[in-house]
């Protein structure tokens, strides 16, 4: 398990809005995301990466949020940075990781508190000691076979509607300028319609 981190803020420098740039995900990040994540509203630079020894999660790692919002879970799909408040659980057992992501999510986060604000009373101490309750293999193996291809499903879809959305992106601006136009083609009655540049 390892915790993110922030570059200082008081130096905008080390932070982009450039998806050119490595997706940084934070708390807000999860709350929009679905199983798997794979943007951020914010990006750092390499160079505040490297500077600031920033640790670069792989694709397949469980995120879980333990600070202000504690229980948020996803699974990084593609390598990425986060901030100090979300914790990392990697696993070298490729079959683990949908069993990580449900028993995290499952999780009872409010019996690791002692005070009234289970906001408050967790932290990365308390997350690097939280116990995990893990099947036998052969366990593992069956839930795996179930699961995995539900949790590719999701995946695909997720990498599906960002295509089409950044395709949507691209093509309204052009559509309301008049840089590209819609027309309709009447082909034994069938209505086709086709992209035009102006």
């Amino acid at each position: 398990m390892s915790i993110g981190k922030t570059p200082p803020r008081k130096e905008p420098r080390w932070f982009t809005t450039n998806p050119q740039d490595i997706v940084w995900v934070s708390i807000a990040d999860m709350g929009r995301s679905g199983v798997f994540i794979s943007d951020s509203s914010e990006y750092l630079t390499a160079e505040s990466v490297k500077r600031f020894n920033v640790r670069i999660v792989p694709s397949g790692t469980a995120l879980l949020s333990f600070k202000l919002t504690v229980g948020r879970v996803s699974i990084a799909n593609g390598a990425m940075t986060t901030n100090e408040a979300i914790a990392h659980f990697k696993t070298s057992d490729v079959t683990a990781t949908e069993y990580l992501y449900c028993y995290l999510k499952e999780f009872n986060y409010q019996a690791l508190g002692s005070t009234s604000s289970i906001a408050t009373a967790v932290n990365s101490k308390t997350i690097k000691t939280m116990p995990f309750i893990m099947p036998d293999d052969i366990t593992m193996g069956k839930f795996h076979k179930v699961v995995a291809p539900l949790f590719e499903k999701m995946r695909v879809n997720l990498e599906e509607t960002t295509d089409l959305v950044t395709l949507r992106d691209n093509i309204l601006p052009r559509l309301m300028s008049g840089e590209l136009s819609i027309t309709d083609h009447d082909s034994n009655n069938v209505i086709e319609r086709k992209f035009f540049y102006e």
